[in-house]
């Protein structure tokens, strides 16, 4: 079951709020961009650009992490719940604080470990751009917090959920 969506305005996509879908445009374009570049390069010009592929798997990786905190801010994420549904309302109550305190574990660890890459590898640098690998891993880790935050904003147990319409895309 995925939660109702809240009948309010959305906020703009340059709002704090939305920041995290803003990142994921971002690292979209940088992606599309940094591949046509790269195609272009190797084809009209006598040396192609090095530097296309390390741009677009820095910026898929930031599109993975920063849209599934949006994902998890909109309760799109997969879920599938029917063995749940088969069980007493306490078996659900049960398996949905299990859930959320897993989850939320997990979220808190993958912030500390990539906080923790970011540190121990802030003096290796990428082959192309020469970029610090702790400016790649920060920003998992910031997005690994982001989901937690908005998983424990979220995603309450304590609340009843209720279906989605089932003509909804998300």
């Amino acid at each position: 079951m995925a939660l109702q969506p809240e009948s309010r305005k959305q906020a703009s996509l340059l709002s704090l709020e939305r920041a995290d879908e803003a990142v994921g445009v971002v690292a979209l374009l940088a992606i599309v961009g940094s591949i046509l570049w790269g195609v272009v390069s190797r084809y009209v010009f006598p040396q192609p650009a090095a530097w296309t592929y390390e741009v677009a798997v820095i910026a898929f990786a930031y599109l993975v992490f920063f849209g599934a905190v949006a994902g998890v801010r909109l309760g799109t994420h997969a879920a599938i719940e029917g063995l749940v549904a088969a069980l007493p309302a306490g078996g659900q109550k049960a398996i949905a604080w299990f859930n959320y305190l897993l989850l939320a574990a997990f979220f808190f660890a993958m912030a500390l470990l990539f906080a923790w890459q970011a540190w121990t590898a802030r003096n290796v640098h990428t082959i192309a751009l020469d970029l610090s690998r702790g400016l790649i891993y920060a920003p998992l880790a910031i997005a690994s917090l982001g989901m937690l935050a908005q998983h424990l904003a979220v995603m309450r147990p304590w609340v009843p959920r209720t279906l989605q319409h089932a003509d909804s895309l998300i």
